[in-house]
């Protein structure tokens, strides 16, 4: 209630104009309607990120490909269409560099460790459950405790808002493709992690430093790569705090605000306030031939017939929303969404500002900290959400055959959606490595605090975090997606926010009554577990190229950008996330390519040492 309170009366200057009419008794635009062009924080914001996003975008994800699936767009007459200086538009896929490369590295190192992610899958599930753990072994936290801290940053929005993205834009065939990066990222990560164990350090407080920045470091250096290796270490850094501070800041609090708008502040739009009181009548006069045909009891029943023989329950659900728009007077419609336009931002205002200073308080605390909440925190968030998702397919079990089929057929089809096959294809590798961060090195940095007493064995800890996060989660939440046609529907063709498309799919099934309600503030408390482990990450980062003395001032710009973040428009955002986290996956396997037969000796090592054990016991 204090926070209801808070946000509400933040937003209160936005709704305390009245409406004015015109001689005719149109409503009109209020004096207080959001202009365009008004220069407001969040605008500023937005197009601050947009520049950066145009030049680091053209750097590290140029097309490879260099346009051979794209082609000059046409209008709905067939002419070509050209921008305001004569040159062609073009539409189509791009293959950019960075997506390919970290693909490319996820499938090598599957092949290089012969198939540690098949093969030593029993053995990891061992040691998350602590069958091998000691309390004795070196490190701060337990392995089940790195691997939830490690998880609450990558299982999150990327499951729930990331896949809705994934499906609504590339098509259900995305999903097989997120999948298959998935399962060779389990890879990925027993690599990464292997190697922050193995070059992780202590600092003079007692805690532990790791991660890609020490491993390209000293791990190179080792090989007389020196130069190289620290080229590659401060430019991971780099990545990585930008990466903590959108894609696991600026994201989060974004569609954290988004999950808990849609739930507990939207307003309808004036079309769904019109039609709830619009009459029978003023309905019945809406409803197209094709409607009525839809809804005739045979073919030799007239029109007309139909028309006044529904029922309101039948009639209700048959006129759309989008038809008692069409009716509506543009200015009062404009009018309208202005400022149900200006009550989302001025309550964005508090709500960034409350969880900012959650986060704040909260990240002072460290990985100890840290892992001690996230532990409890998300698997209590993943069972209440996984147990939604299994309500659902359960209840639809018949749907799953065919929707399996659509997936593998829309996977290859070459005129699927989003430009086709291999649009298709990097849609959906950049969702699963957002998703689940193999490759990127990020959780690699959490593993690196873990007790063990091998590095290896906390590698296989890690490649469970792909299965779970990529292989099993983004899974069910694409089935909800498609079961419930969420991603097709009408009154969601202009949304670009996944958790919008999410929590209509929900509210289309029989938990739709309570579970989108619980699950917007899952949604801020999946936010929120990210957030808290990718500050650890970034001030890890941070820490390397400075020094861990000032760390205190990362974690004040990580706080900050948790309101930039809850202000900003989800667009320029979007793509700032992707571009940030996306480029720490070039350093960290260009990095770890020269560093593949040092991680091969210590799994071999380690096979021979617990076949040891085993067969001694």
């Amino acid at each position: 209630m204090i926070l209801w309170a808070v946000l509400m009366s933040l937003a209160a200057p936005a709704v305390a104009q009245p409406e004015v009419s015109a001689d005719d008794g149109a409503p009109v635009t209020p004096a207080t309607t959001a202009d365009p062009d008004e220069k407001t924080p969040g605008r500023t914001i937005n197009q601050a990120i947009e520049l950066v996003n145009k030049y680091i975008g053209g750097v590290m994800f140029f097309d490879v490909s260099f346009g051979a699936f794209q082609k000059q767009q046409r209008d709905t007459s067939g002419t070509p269409v050209t921008n305001a200086d004569g040159k062609p538009v073009m539409e189509g896929p791009t293959v950019g560099f960075t997506i390919i490369f970290l693909a490319a590295g996820a499938i090598f190192f599957t092949f290089w460790y012969g198939f540690i992610n098949i093969r030593g899958f029993g053995h990891a599930v061992a040691l998350a459950r602590g069958k091998y753990s000691n309390a004795d072994d070196p490190g701060e936290v337990t392995p089940f405790r790195a691997l939830t801290s490690a998880l609450s940053a990558t299982v999150g929005l990327g499951n729930i808002a990331g896949v809705a993205i994934a499906v609504k834009t590339g098509g259900p065939g995305a999903i097989f493709w997120m999948m298959f990066l998935g399962f060779f990222g389990m890879t990925a990560k027993f690599h990464e992690s292997t190697l922050a164990q193995m070059y992780r350090r202590r600092n003079k407080d007692g805690t532990i430093s790791g991660g890609p920045m020490y491993y390209l470091d000293q791990g190179l250096s080792e090989r007389g790569m020196a130069p190289f290796g620290k080229i590659l270490a401060v430019i991971f850094a780099i990545f990585c705090m930008a990466g903590a501070l959108g894609g696991g800041n600026m994201f989060q609090a974004n569609q954290a605000y988004e999950g808990f708008h849609a739930a507990f502040v939207q307003g309808p739009t004036l079309a769904q306030e019109t039609k709830e009181g619009m009459t029978d009548q003023a309905l019945r006069g809406l409803l197209t031939d094709a409607q009525l045909e839809a809804a005739r009891s045979n073919s030799e029943e007239p029109l007309e017939q139909v028309r006044s023989r529904l029922d309101e329950t039948k009639l209700r659900s048959t006129v759309t929303v989008q038809q008692v728009a069409a009716t509506l007077d543009a200015a009062a419609v404009k009018g309208h969404e202005d400022r149900r336009g200006r009550l989302k931002e001025n309550v964005s205002y508090g709500f960034g500002i409350v969880m900012a200073v959650v986060v704040g308080v909260v990240v002072i605390g460290g990985i100890t900290r840290i892992g001690a909440a996230t532990s409890k925190i998300v698997p209590a968030m993943c069972l209440l959400y996984v147990t939604g998702c299994l309500i659902v397919i359960l209840a639809n079990l018949d749907q799953l055959p065919g929707h399996l089929k659509l997936i593998l057929t829309e996977a290859f089809k070459w005129d699927s959606a989003f430009g086709g096959f291999v649009g298709v294809i990097i849609m959906g590798f950049t969702r699963a490595a957002f998703s689940s961060e193999a490759g990127l090195g990020s959780s690699a940095i959490a593993h690196s605090a873990a007790k063990a007493s091998h590095p290896a064995r906390e590698g296989f800890v890690a490649s469970l975090e792909p299965f779970v996060d990529t292989i099993i989660i983004c899974f069910m939440t694409a089935m909800v997606v498609l079961i419930t046609g969420a991603y097709q529907a009408p009154e969601l063709a202009n949304e670009t926010n996944g958790t919008a498309v999410t929590l209509h799919a929900f509210e289309q099934t029989q938990l739709g009554g309570w579970f989108p309600a619980v699950l917007s503030i899952s949604i801020v408390l999946f936010a929120f577990s990210t957030m808290i482990s990718w500050c650890y990450y970034g001030e890890r980062a941070f820490g390397y190229l400075f020094d861990m003395r000032y760390v205190i001032i990362f974690r004040l710009i990580f706080v900050a950008c948790v309101f930039v973040g809850s202000i900003a428009g989800l667009g320029p955002i979007l793509d700032f996330s992707d571009l940030m986290i996306l480029s720490m996956a070039f350093p960290n396997i260009l990095g770890g390519l020269f560093l593949v037969g040092v991680v091969k000796r210590s799994l071999k090592e380690y096979l021979q040492q617990h076949k040891t054990m085993a067969s001694g016991s």
